[in-house]
């Protein structure tokens, strides 16, 4: 009995809520595989609530629990403690199914989380899914100072924050690490504002580098240069024009763009020089290549052809 069938019109009080729920599930970031699970355990929740005569809006503490436990007893293997409602939970607040006071804090942590729950949505005003995102590393934050010796934030020092990030973002990707970067300054700010701390510690948090494309770029080898420019068909008036093209490319490091902008006013032939436009307006004078002449076949775009002879 480990296995689920979902299906997006779950039987019971919370079939009207089906559908938001996957689309809510697919705003939050995600995946379809989650979004198929999440909406098993949607369902069943929904027909536990049938089955026992309970709106959502009666789903207290003590209703959680019971489901868990019937979840426990229909062999199911996953989400079998009350933390597990945490998402749909999420959604039937911010849709309305449900007060917010019927989630009961647990222990230090689950009560500042709480606070810091009801801070986000009333104070900054965001929505359930940006909450639960947030949540997340609260948690993760607060569940680490708490194995390393106690919840004693009044001592929590940029150090504390610092080793944090160090032993999280390498298991993250970039993205990842970025979204902890900043969970972890929302809840640091929150620290701060309602006097937890006592300094500012959310500056303390450094900014996630993204060293991809960083390096400089690799110019292609004499070969692959050679092998492109033999590719044209110098025959035809396309395959001279993008010969040319090529040329100025590779003998000269110019942008796409800026061949592009190549006007025949701005070619002098005598003088063996041509202007291009750059970035910003600017204006550069640079030597044609010998092989870029002009002969009676004009190449329409630059008014140029190549001189095969």
């Amino acid at each position: 009995m480990g296995g689920c069938a979902w299906s997006r019109t779950a039987p019971g009080p919370l079939e009207p809520y089906a559908v938001g729920f996957a689309r809510w599930l697919a705003d939050a970031g995600f995946s379809q595989s989650r979004i198929e699970k999440r909406l098993c355990q949607f369902g069943h929740l929904s027909g536990w609530l049938e089955i026992e005569g309970l709106r959502p809006d009666e789903l207290t503490a003590e209703h959680q629990q019971r489901f868990i436990e019937a979840r426990r007893m229909a062999g199911r293997r996953t989400w079998l403690s009350p933390r597990s409602l945490r998402v749909p939970l999420a959604f039937l607040r911010e849709a309305g199914a449900m007060p917010v006071a019927l989630v009961a804090p647990d222990g230090p942590v689950e009560q500042l989380l709480a606070d810091y729950r009801r801070y986000l949505a009333s104070e900054r005003g965001l929505v359930a899914h940006t909450i639960y995102h947030h949540e997340l590393v609260a948690r993760r934050f607060l569940g680490e100072l708490e194995k390393l010796g106690g919840l004693e934030l009044e001592r929590l020092v940029a150090g504390d924050v610092n080793a944090f990030l160090a032993a999280e973002c390498p298991k993250r990707s970039v993205t990842g690490a970025r979204d902890l970067v900043k969970g972890l300054r929302g809840l640091l700010r929150y620290l701060h504002v309602t006097g937890v701390i006592g300094t500012p510690l959310q500056w303390s948090v450094p900014a996630v580098a993204y060293r991809r494309d960083r390096s400089l770029p690799r110019g292609l080898p004499p070969e692959a240069v050679a092998g492109l420019l033999a590719s044209c068909d110098r025959r035809r008036a396309v395959g001279r024009r993008d010969y040319a093209v090529l040329l100025l490319l590779s003998r000269l490091g110019l942008r796409a763009g800026e061949v592009a902008a190549i006007r025949l006013e701005d070619i002098e032939w005598r003088r063996g020089e041509f202007q291009v436009r750059g970035k910003g307006a600017r204006l550069d004078r640079l030597p044609l290549p010998t092989a870029v002449s002009y002969c009676t076949s004009v190449v329409p775009v630059f008014g140029f052809c190549v001189d095969v002879a």
